[in-house]
């Protein structure tokens, strides 16, 4: 009834018995015990010819199809159009790939791999059903936070406003201070939401024990001059051997009881406020506190004590934000590993620049000039590693010990498989265990001197990552890269190799940056969130200045104005993606931005003849702006380029990058330059 499939769908019927059992005072609830039968349909789709067989196939909500390559070609499974969107790892033979679909309607996928292998499947909701809810967000104006999924469910559900606050943090990975365990968290003025995938909802999303936290660090002896409540209805609750009654009692039946507040922790007492600095009768529960407010009417007789607040606040004190330099935030990274999430002073200017196998010293004098503090260079794995285990470090040496030297945080970018590591060469390696060694040799020999590492470059295009675009072999790349650095300096931040803007999606060629960070997001159920600190980003540019839009407020033109991929303010679409994937609380970092402004450009480039170098200017000194203004998001943020003009970094004149630079062909300064010089000084 389903479609035809290879083999017979079966059905597995399990008894699940799921055992939410914590001390007291633990992140989980109190002892639950619940029997959950759960119905598992499986379908088969063979990988065979270099065809998904069946090429269409109809199936029931709730079921798990099961890919198996029986090729000996690598295949993969991406979802490009779907209510859902998810990609899978490399298949090599025998080996399989599997996903339940939960959500109704019609999929479209491909292999990455062999881009005219594609198959379509359609989910079927249940006869009668509603149609299915999209996935749901809200972003709160008065604290500009972002409520998603199943967190806003429960706010939306448990008391909203009135017993949670609003949100004052995004999404986070907090190590809990209860059992030592690593958890998806956000802060509420009131409350801490702990998301545990390991319970059966409703009990999958948990209010941190920040009531038992606070009170305690607050009295580690207890509170002082604690009286029982004498009213007639009075609880006594003999795991904590506390009492409840009253008005109190009335608001923790009426608020959620156990699973809202947990049990109480004190008696009542008097205690001063720290928010307005008056005194009120006030009890501790493990999740939050209880304020008596005689001047209010009920039910606003009784509030809780801003105790997420409270707590967020100590949080950030003890992570502050340098002006300079690689800082903690206080997250940890989704990775096994639970490394410190890492960030870069906010919209920093720096450049993109270039000495291999040159002088650094004028390099230096220009940096220094300018007054920035963050640079990029390239760092050519073929160039340093030309053969397996033959290195030639002096190339790069001389660039990072003199800005090391010159106090510049320096940010490397390894890019271009040597021959020996790939069939594809300067694309993807074949196997990402050969980069993984070179970045761990990279992190050992630079770890205090360099401050990151952007892994790869512009991955979206298919001259960068091999024969065609393939987000699944970037993945494995960017994860290889990122364990080798963080085992060696954790400190060190670890960047996503920026996407180049295009509208493009023709995998032999292109895929729309937008896109393929959706799909990097859903590779492997989004497993990829754990691997990065932040999101590199190439905005576009072409002639349009830097606060036009596509389709709202398009630029002059003539030409390259008609997509949003022309524009500076792409970023802003894929800042959304972010924002959609639970991950705002990380940064975007411009690896690269620019305008080009030449009377002679490159084929291609074309459009670098209608801007002006005063354009050229304004525009740089308005993106870096609008940067810091405007963009609370934005990391460093790394001008392409400064010496890219020169003939002794672009032997051909014709060579497109030297439109982008700052510096003119004979080494004289544009316009730009001082405008970069002008945002440094905070003009």
């Amino acid at each position: 009834m389903f479609g035809s499939v290879i083999a017979k769908p079966h059905m597995r019927i399990a008894m699940l018995t799921l055992m939410l059992s914590a001390p007291l005072f633990s992140s989980a609830y109190q002892p639950i015990q619940q029997q959950v039968r759960a119905l598992a349909i499986e379908a088969q789709v063979q990988m065979k010819g270099i065809k998904f067989n069946p090429a269409s196939l109809t199936i029931a909500v709730g079921t798990t199809v099961i890919w198996t390559n029986f090729d000996t070609e690598p295949h993969n499974v991406a979802i490009t159009d779907g209510p859902e969107l998810w990609v899978s790892a490399e298949q090599k033979k025998g080996q399989t790939s599997q996903f339940t679909f939960t959500k109704p309607g019609t999929y479209k996928y491909y292999c990455e791999f062999h881009p005219g292998m594609d198959a379509i499947l359609t989910v079927a909701a249940p006869t009668g059903s509603p149609p299915a809810a999209p996935s749901a967000s809200q972003t709160f104006k008065e604290t500009g936070k972002t409520v998603r999924g199943k967190f806003l469910e429960y706010w939306q559900t448990r008391g909203g406003l009135a017993q949670q606050g609003f949100p004052i943090s995004e999404e986070m990975q907090e190590r809990s201070d209860t059992d030592n365990k690593v958890y998806t968290v956000q802060y509420f003025e009131r409350a801490v939401f702990e998301m545990h995938p390991e319970n059966q909802p409703p009990y999958d999303v948990l209010l941190s024990l920040v009531g038992n936290f606070n009170y305690t660090q607050k009295y580690p002896n207890g509170a002082p001059n604690q009286t029982a409540s004498a009213s007639p209805d009075v609880q006594t609750f003999k795991e904590t051997r506390k009492h409840l009654g009253g008005r109190f009692l009335e608001y923790w039946k009426a608020n959620g009881g156990l699973a809202q507040q947990g049990f109480p922790i004190s008696e009542e007492f008097m205690e001063k406020n720290e928010l307005d600095g008056k005194t009120y009768r006030v009890q501790y529960f493990e999740r939050t506190v209880f304020e008596m407010h005689p001047e209010n009417k009920p039910p606003y007789d009784v509030l809780l004590s801003q105790l997420g607040a409270f707590r967020y606040k100590a949080k950030s004190a003890a992570f502050p934000k340098p002006t300079t330099g690689i800082y903690a935030t206080g997250s940890l990274s989704s990775n096994p590993q639970a490394y410190s999430l890492l960030a870069g002073p906010h919209a920093a200017a720096g450049v993109n620049l270039w000495i291999y196998d040159q002088d650094p010293a004028p390099v230096v004098g220009w940096v220094n000039d300018l007054g920035v503090k963050w640079a990029l260079h390239q760092l050519s794995w073929y160039h340093i590693e030309p053969q397996k285990g033959v290195y030639k470090w002096d190339i790069i040496d001389p660039a990072v010990d003199v800005l090391y030297k010159a106090g510049v945080k320096i940010i490397l970018n390894p890019v271009h498989s040597p021959t020996w590591a790939s069939d594809i060469a300067p694309g993807f390696p074949n196997d990402p265990a050969d980069f993984a060694h070179f970045m761990t040799l990279v992190a050992q020999r630079y770890k205090g001197k360099v401050a990151g590492y952007t892994i790869w470059n512009e991955e979206n295009l298919a001259r960068e990552s091999g024969k065609f675009v393939v987000a699944a072999r970037y993945a494995e790349l960017l994860k290889a890269g990122y364990n080798a650095i963080k085992a060696v300096d954790p400190q060190a931040i670890v960047i996503i190799g920026a996407l180049t803007p295009t509208g493009v999606n023709d995998p032999y060629k292109a895929v729309d940056d937008v896109l393929f960070l959706r799909r990097l997001y859903a590779y492997n159920s989004g497993e990829l969130k754990g691997y990065f600190d932040g999101l590199g980003a190439h905005p576009g540019s072409n002639a349009n200045p830097p606060d036009t839009m596509w389709p709202d407020k398009p630029g002059p033109g003539p030409g390259w104005n008609s997509h949003s991929s022309f524009y500076f303010r792409r970023i802003e679409q894929l800042r959304q993606v972010m924002l959609d994937n639970g991950d705002a609380q990380k940064q975007m970092w411009l690896t690269e931005f620019g305008w080009a402004s030449t009377d002679k450009p490159a084929p291609g480039f074309e459009y670098a003849a209608q801007t002006t170098e005063q354009e050229q200017a304004d525009y740089i000194g308005k993106a870096f702006r609008m940067g810091r203004d405007q963009y609370s998001w934005m990391g460093p943020m790394l001008l392409f380029g400064l010496n890219f003009s020169l003939p002794n970094v672009s032997t051909d004149p014709t060579d497109e990058r030297i439109g982008w630079s700052i510096l003119r062909r004979d080494g004289s300064k544009r316009p730009a330059y001082f405008a970069v010089q002008d945002y440094v000084a905070g003009k």
